[in-house]
Order: C-alpha cells, then structure tokens, then sequence
C-alpha cells in the first residue's frame, strides 16, 4: 500500500512531521532487517563424567537415549566449557575433546554424559576449516578473527530453558597475543 502525502498543504507542523516520519519507518525498518546472524550445528558433545573426559563428534545420540533422559528426569541448568577464550594462530588446530565440558543439575550436583549440540555462526563455518568424525570434532582455522561456538545442552532445565555456553575461538598471526585481557561480550 502506498500512501500519499501532499506536502502543499503541509505546513511542516509536528503533526505533518509525525505523518512523514511515520511514513518512512516501515522503508528505513525494512532495510535494517537485511542482515541475520544464522547459528548452524555442526555436531554434537557429550559433558565429561568422572570416569570419563568429554567426547564430540557427529550422531552421538539417537532420539531414543533423549527421550529416555527426559523420561527419567535429568535436567541441566549449567553448562560450563573451558577454556573461554581460547587463541590459535592461522592453521593452528583445536579439537573439541581437548576442552573442559562440565554441565550440572539443579542442586550444583555434576550431570555427566549430558547431550549439548555445537553450533557455530554459518558465515563462519568455512573459515574455520572444520573436520567432523565420529570421535571428535575439530577446528583448524584459515583467516584471522574472532569465531564464537555454542554448545547448547539438549536438556532443558527445570523452568524449559535450554542452557549453554559459549567459546571464543580468537585467531591471529601471533599466539603471543594475551587473550585473558581481552574484554568478552
């Protein structure tokens, strides 16, 4: 639809300028919404137990050992991954299984085992050089930058929320580069 304003008979008072400004913010609103930032899964991880460290990889659990998981009532209301900030060099390689996973329950108590999806931003993901296997899922980046990666539990916790956490992949030139400086969004 569009509308017609006859500025001949405007004499440019606020109630004319309300009616412009309100005529072009659908245009202005339209242009600013180009942009979206789109979150694609890359694989799957499983938090570390006492027995055993933390595993990534592709298809690590079926719709079934979910289900059975809610059936039996495990929630996770923290997901926590180490390091924060971790910083390669170009070419340089970090595997996923080599991070600290840990997620827990609604009393602080560790929930070992629990499914968590990876994502990464999709503009990212060639950048990153990703190598996906059955065991372990593995980030070699090709141009410098700054590469966010989710790992969201698959669990909700008690109020429905799905909880996560986030890694910063900083990638640069040069490893000399403190990263515990560096202020994190």
């Amino acid at each position: 639809m569009v509308q017609r304003i006859n500025l001949g008979s405007c004499r440019w008072s606020a109630a004319c300028l309300t009616a412009m400004l309100a005529w072009f913010a659908p245009v202005a609103a339209a242009q600013g919404s180009l942009f979206q930032i789109v979150w694609v899964v890359i694989g799957e991880a499983s938090s570390a137990t006492d027995q055993q460290p933390a595993k990534a990889g592709r298809q690590l659990f079926t719709a079934s050992d979910l289900v059975s998981a809610s059936l039996a009532d495990v929630t996770v209301e923290q997901v926590e991954v180490g390091p924060v900030i971790k910083q390669l060099a170009i070419g340089e390689r970090l595997c996923l299984t080599e991070m600290s996973i840990r997620t827990t329950g609604p009393g602080k108590e560790p929930v070992g085992g629990a499914p968590l999806s990876i994502s990464v931003r999709q503009d990212h993901k060639q950048r990153l050089g990703l190598k996906r296997s059955k065991r372990n899922i593995c980030l070699q980046p090709t141009e410098g930058g700054e590469y966010p990666v989710r790992l969201t539990s698959m669990l909700p916790a008690r109020d429905g929320t799905m909880r996560g956490a986030q890694v910063y992949i900083r990638v640069g030139g040069d490893k000399s580069t403190d990263a515990s400086a560096a202020d994190v969004p």
